[in-house]
């Protein structure tokens, strides 16, 4: 534990703090910031509740302070292909350098500070007036794990704000464009949309699919313009002016940008037209020649990876939610909404806490049997803190108490399903724990194991949800009541008997959840699975708190 802050520290804590939060901080100071927040707990604590205060402000000010509505644009202007960005629009080179060099925590602490799901004043159903008026109905079609220098991540179906440039760290987002269009970019990257029909990358790597109709579709590049004829084809842009091109299916047209002064010479320079399994690799050092790479389907992303994508659930005059309703997948690439009669619930057979401040958390009443806190819908109850380990197991976990041998079994949570789970495509259970902004942004990371290895079977780590606390998806719960005891629960039996102190909790929790593959546990194809085992990772001070554990349905059943 560290000595308590004196004053003058906390005044220049809350001095860096406040620079941060102004957009003024020098990188002195952040870097100052930055390590201070890794080392201490209690500046940890001051700066959360800065965020928070800083937050309910925000908010207060966009709720009390609504905006005029903008007017739309009659006629959208088209940008031509050849008609270069201006050069005050672009991000300072050292601002790229310093984004795609991955400052994550900076991120986070900046996008914390933002309403959730990224630009407050843009609403998914109407469109966007800007920089003199331009009009771009271009949308974020999906978003999975990403993460934003600046901003949290958008909602699902919310708008681009025209030339913004936004920096993707990691993660994956798909881009709509009105025409019919589609662009997965994956981070690292920096883009921006110039027009309906033009995405400008300026690092980073991109999938693009322009369907009949969406001829003429452009990225461009530092170098190049690559100009869509009805084709799915990749761009790369790497340091140092280079970008690859790879076409999968039609042809698509790569125009050489000028060598000179671009803002004062309009016409690009026609370089050449690229076919199915063409791959070149463009350079300012090797302007006159391109250099022909092997091709590689591989570098074309189809689709964003498999994952819990929303859910839904009862919700109170708040917008706080109770009980689960459905959840949104994206299961073997396709989308779908499963309603909650149709998941697969499950029921705690053996509970180990480790040391912590509560066990339980839910309604002000506990039901009749406390475990029941763990097999209801709610989003709100469960069994919290369980037991765990720096290693996933290698083995049987051990499910007894032996007394005379002082052996209490193994630490954590096993859980058996109502009917047995098939291992299909994509996510086959649901994971959802409660969580604040003081707890790990991520999730907090567990090991889930079978309850009895077999040849081929072992254990599986999840560090990284796919709804964390940056989601705009990842709902607030309800206010709930954390049940505490003197004593930490080494089984069910013990759960049930300890003493419990209830105290309602003040401080904001949401739902945030990832979906677990069964052919990561090695259980092959079409296996079935009766029940799990879920353990800690102990890879820091906070445990995991899960609140609903559930598979999901058969699909060659449906």
């Amino acid at each position: 534990m560290s000595t308590p802050m004196d004053p003058k520290q906390a005044r220049e804590l809350c001095d860096l703090i406040s620079t941060l939060v102004e957009g003024s901080i020098t990188d002195e100071q952040f870097a100052r910031l930055d390590q201070w927040l890794k080392e201490d707990a209690e500046a940890r604590q001051i700066y959360l509740d800065y965020l928070q205060l800083h937050g309910d402000l925000s908010e207060f000010a966009y709720i009390t302070c609504e905006p005029e509505p903008i007017q739309p644009v009659e006629k959208l202007p088209q940008l031509p292909v050849h008609v270069p960005v201006e050069e005050s629009r672009r991000l300072p080179e050292w601002m790229i350098s310093l984004s795609v060099a991955l400052l994550l925590p900076l991120a986070v602490v900046v996008g914390m500070m933002l309403p959730r799901g990224g630009d407050p004043l843009i609403s998914p159903t109407s469109p966007i007036a800007a920089n003199g008026g331009v009009t771009y109905q271009v949308f974020f079609a999906n978003v999975a794990h990403a993460k934003f220098y600046g901003q949290l991540p958008p909602a699902i179906r919310s708008q681009l704000v025209p030339l913004k440039d936004y920096v993707l760290l990691e993660g994956m987002v798909e881009l709509e464009f009105p025409r019919g269009a589609s662009t997965i970019i994956e981070g690292p990257a920096v883009f921006r949309v110039e027009s309906d029909q033009r995405l400008s990358l300026d690092v980073g790597r991109c999938s693009v699919h322009a369907p009949a109709g969406a001829e003429g579709f452009e990225i461009a590049t530092p170098e190049i313009n690559v100009v869509d004829r009805g084709t799915r084809f990749s761009v790369n842009v790497l340091e140092g002016n280079i970008t690859d091109v790879q076409v999968i299916e039609g042809a698509a047209d790569v125009y050489r940008k000028p060598a000179n002064d671009a803002t004062t010479i309009l016409e690009p320079q026609f370089e050449r037209r690229l076919n199915p399994e063409d791959a070149l690799r463009f350079s300012q050092s090797n302007r006159a020649n391109p250099q022909p790479l092997p091709f590689e389907a591989s570098q074309y992303q189809r689709q964003l990876p498999d994952r819990i994508v929303s859910y839904d659930g009862t919700t109170d005059a708040k917008g706080q939610v109770d009980e689960l309703l459905s959840i949104s997948m994206q299961r073997g690439g396709k989308t779908t909404t499963i309603p909650i009669e149709d998941l697969i619930l499950s029921r705690v057979t053996w509970y180990q806490a480790q040391e912590n401040v509560g066990y339980l958390i839910g309604d002000k009443e506990l039901p009749k049997l406390r475990a029941d806190f763990a097999s209801d819908r709610s989003l709100r109850t469960g069994l919290i803190n369980m037991g765990g380990n720096p290693h996933p197991l290698a083995s049987d976990p051990k499910m007894t108490i032996d007394v005379d041998a002082n052996d209490v079994g193994t630490p954590g949570m096993a859980v058996m399903f109502d009917r047995p789970v098939r291992n299909g495509p994509g996510a086959d259970i649901v994971f959802f724990e409660i969580q604040t902004y003081s707890n790990p942004i991520e999730g907090d990371a567990f090991h889930v194991s079978p309850l009895k290895f077999t040849e081929g079977l072992r254990s599986h780590t999840i560090t990284q949800y796919d709804l964390t606390m940056e989601s705009p998806e990842a709902l607030c719960v309800q206010p709930t009541w954390l049940y505490r005891s003197d004593q930490a629960p080494k089984s069910l039996e013990q759960l049930e008997q300890v003493p419990f102190e209830s105290v309602e909790q003040s401080t904001r929790f949401d739902a945030i959840a990832v979906g677990i593959d069964l052919s990561d546990l090695g259980y092959p194809e079409g296996a079935l699975v009766e029940g799990l085992f879920f353990q800690d990772a102990m890879d820091n001070e906070d445990a995991v708190d899960p609140v609903f554990i559930a598979g999901l349905p058969d699909e060659t059943s449906s």
